[in-house]
């Protein structure tokens, strides 16, 4: 059977590994030897030269008073030097007291203990937390003290105090620190960019605070993408961008009509949060006749709310103000709606009578 040269080009391609498609490059950024540790730290990066993520690989000596363990480990952070894991070389082990090979659920609970960055661990010396070398003597949590077994028991693994409390301040401390300065060092615009759409919280809130160091909030290349998060589902980052955006974005009619269309489809949190937005602004006509219609469809706190934001507002129209003359005429929110009419700079006449007649 014949084939053409396309189709066997075609198939021949299809059989290629999948991986080659997804080259990484370890480009090295630092190394360091001393007496009390060897490292080379690279920044990993895609086949197009954006950085990825951090590692580490690392020698150091897990010392116990007089003697010491070769320990090597390779180590992984995100692009804020938050710890992501760890994995062994090939061929290389973890033990503990008495060269103990570390059990698989020990890798597990050390995983565990290294993710936990706020760890007691790190408001101890190790001369805290150990009395002595005797493992006979250290009641099952090798070494630690009496007084502080019970406090820090869940934060190491029996027979392994040293190398988890060692491993855990090269995970968070020096290192960890490194390559955030590296990222801060190296970032562009378009790291920044490539933060706020990645879905990530960390790199988020690093984001917005740089593009705040900029005074940039504005620029089309970032506000997109902050808007965007605005309508995301991590509320609570939501939540901060609204609160940290200046007004100047929503001054314009499209982004106030975009504003009211985030309400409507927002969470009642983040509806009050919107809300609480708007009380800052000049709205326009558009807007204010939207918060109007929605008194009626809204439950008592939230119409609090709108009426906060209804008495920033001193330019009602005249449409605006024979809305709230229609409200008042069926009976409804007298006293809210007086204080709004109360404020407005150009009151219409049936407005002003209606004011007259009240007081």
């Amino acid at each position: 059977m014949a084939y053409s040269l396309t189709l066997l080009i075609g198939l021949a391609a299809s059989l290629q590994d999948p991986q080659e498609d997804q080259v990484e490059n370890r480009r090295l950024i630092e190394e360091v030897e001393t007496d009390s540790i060897r490292y080379e730290l690279f920044v990993i990066e895609d086949a197009e030269g954006t950085a990825q993520e951090y590692l580490a690989e690392i020698f150091t000596p897990v010392c116990h008073t007089d003697k010491c363990y070769p320990v090597y480990i390779n180590f992984y952070w995100d692009l804020l030097g938050n710890f992501q894991q760890f994995e062994m070389p090939e061929g290389e082990i973890l033990t503990k007291l008495d060269h103990i090979p570390f059990e698989e659920e020990d890798y597990d609970q050390l995983e565990a203990i290294l993710s936990n960055k706020n760890s007691i661990l790190r408001d101890y010396s190790i001369t805290d937390l150990v009395g002595s070398t005797n493992t006979a003597e250290s009641n099952g949590v090798d070494a630690v003290t009496g007084a502080t077994s019970k406090t820090i028991q869940n934060e190491v693994i029996s027979g392994a105090v040293y190398s988890c409390y060692t491993l855990w301040h090269l995970a968070h401390g020096n290192l960890a620190e490194r390559t955030r300065a590296h990222t801060e060092d190296q970032h562009t615009d378009e790291t920044l960019i490539r933060f706020l759409e990645s879905g990530h919280h960390p790199y988020q809130y690093w984001a917005l605070e740089k593009i705040q160091e900029k005074g940039a909030e504005n620029d089309p290349r970032f506000a997109e993408p902050l808007l965007q998060m605005i309508r995301g589902k991590n509320i609570f980052l939501a939540t901060h961008i609204l609160e940290e955006l200046p007004t100047e974005m929503f001054q314009s009619q499209e982004r106030q009509a975009w504003l009211w269309e985030t309400f409507e489809q927002a969470p009642y949190r983040l509806q009050t949060d919107i809300l609480e937005k708007m009380a800052s602004l000049e709205l326009k006509p558009e807007s204010q006749m939207k918060l109007l219609a929605q008194l009626e469809e809204s439950n008592p706190a939230q119409r609090n709310k709108l009426f906060e934001v209804l008495r920033k507002q001193q330019n009602l129209g005249k449409a605006q103000q024979e809305m709230i003359l229609t409200y008042l005429g069926k009976g409804l929110w007298e006293q809210e709606l007086l204080a709004v009419l109360e404020i407005q700079h150009k009151p219409e006449k049936e407005v002003k009578k209606a004011l007259k007649n009240n007081r």
